[in-house]
């Protein structure tokens, strides 16, 4: 666990430069928000489980994979994202940072006791990321008024000039 809150601090200060600290803090707090909501379902419904965990008689989650790790892996993935690149290069990029996470995910799931998937695959777990960092992603977007990233706003300007 420390070594997560390590690499993740590390990450943040190196992957994200200075002058987008502000898009990058907004990014990890509404990840948490997001996460936060859909890991309650999949706690209360038994699909996973901590057996490890910061705060055991607080919340059933773990503190450090669903409110720091995975927060600052979205804020490094939202930051350092192409939005001018072509759909087929941005789909490429959200393909392989799901899977890296989703690997990574089941490798702590099998060598230590953080987390234990009950009634959840990979490719639920897959899915799932998928799920999470789309959502933040275009709630991100909106935030942040990315007229890159909404398509339905670059036709309507297309049709008024």
């Amino acid at each position: 666990m420390l070594a997560m809150w390590l690499f993740g601090t590390a990450g943040f200060i190196l992957f994200i430069p200075r002058k987008d600290w502000r898009m990058g803090f907004f990014s990890f707090l509404l990840f948490q928000a997001i996460i936060w909501l859909v890991d309650m379902i999949t706690f209360a419904l038994d699909w996973q489980h901590a057996p490890v965990r910061e705060f055991p008689k607080a919340t059933h989650m773990p503190l450090t994979l669903d409110y720091f790790f995975y927060p600052v892996s979205f804020a490094i993935y939202y930051v350092n994202k192409k939005s001018k690149d072509g759909l087929w290069s941005r789909f490429i990029y959200f393909f392989v940072w799901i899977s890296v996470i989703t690997l990574f995910d089941n490798v702590l799931e099998r060598y230590t006791d953080l987390i234990a998937y009950d009634k959840m695959t990979w490719y639920t777990i897959w899915l799932d990321f998928g799920f999470l960092y789309s959502v933040s992603q275009v709630c991100c977007n909106w935030y942040f008024k990315d007229r890159d990233s909404f398509q339905t706003e670059q036709r309507w300007e297309t049709h008024e000039n």
